[in-house]
This record gives structure tokens, C-alpha cells and sequence, in this order.
């Protein structure tokens, strides 16, 4: 089975951030600009948790919050659930259905180096299901 970190080889370590005190306005900015779904919340360089579209649906729209000066800090997840680059695709599905979220920052001895999400996750796992798929019709083929 496949790690984390086959996927970050695969799809790049670039990971999109934002510092916890930029507006909502600005974190919903990057997310467009982006195409993504979710934003590594950093404080001090450091990721304290993750802001997505559920969060600003949720936390921000919901409740009546203003975009443009609310922090992210105020609005984000802040249960930071994280995986390393060792950890097995398999038991980051898991984690994800277990924990019921869609991302995954990674962290390599406390340093951040990349995002799984969910999309990530099931790519890879149908990718795999591929090859043996393969592999067994070969082997139905020639036996």
C-alpha cells in the first residue's frame, strides 16, 4: 500500500496557506483563486488548524458573520487532525471517515510539507484497485 508521501510525490508539496489573522474575505479569495477547498491556518508559521467552504458556510454565512472583518482565527477548525508522510493511504481513509473530514495537512517532524484530501485519497485507492484489476486479467488471461 501506498503513503502520504507517494501522493505529495505525485501531486506536488505546494500547500496553500493563511495566517490566522487574515479576513475570511481574504482566505475566501484564495480559496477562488485557487480552485481548492480548504487552507492550512498558520499562526507564527505554524498550522493551528484549517479553514474550508463548510467552515464559511457553516460559521461565517450561517450566523450572520461580516466576510470582510472577521479573522479566520475565529471561524476555523480547530482540531487539527494531521498525518506523516509514512502513514499508509488505507489509514487515511480511515481517519478521514472515522473523523468525518475531507483534508489532511502533513507534518514532518512539525514542519508542514503538504495536504492530503479526500479526493487525493480516493484517487489513489482506485488507481491501485486498477492495477490489480490488471494484474488478475493477465493472469486469468495467460493461465
Amino acid at each position: 500500500m501506498k503513503t502520504v508521501q507517494n501522493i505529495l510525490d505525485q501531486k506536488g508539496g505546494v500547500v496553500h496557506t493563511v495566517d490566522a489573522s487574515k479576513t475570511v474575505l481574504e482566505a475566501i479569495g484564495e480559496l477562488a483563486r485557487k480552485g481548492i477547498g480548504a487552507l492550512v491556518v498558520l499562526k507564527e508559521g505554524k498550522p493551528v488548524g484549517l479553514f474550508s467552504e463548510r467552515d464559511y458556510t457553516c460559521k461565517v454565512i450561517l450566523t450572520g458573520k461580516r466576510s470582510e472583518n472577521t479573522p479566520v482565527g475565529d471561524v476555523m477548525t480547530r482540531e487539527l487532525v494531521v498525518v506523516g508522510p509514512d502513514t499508509q493511504v488505507d489509514e487515511c481513509m480511515a481517519l478521514m471517515t472515522e473523523k468525518r473530514i475531507r483534508h489532511l495537512p502533513v507534518l514532518d517532524h512539525g514542519e508542514l510539507i503538504g495536504l492530503v484530501s479526500i479526493g487525493d485519497i480516493v484517487k489513489d485507492i482506485i488507481s491501485e484497485q486498477q492495477v490489480v484489476i490488471e494484474q488478475l486479467e493477465r493472469y486469468v488471461y495467460y493461465s
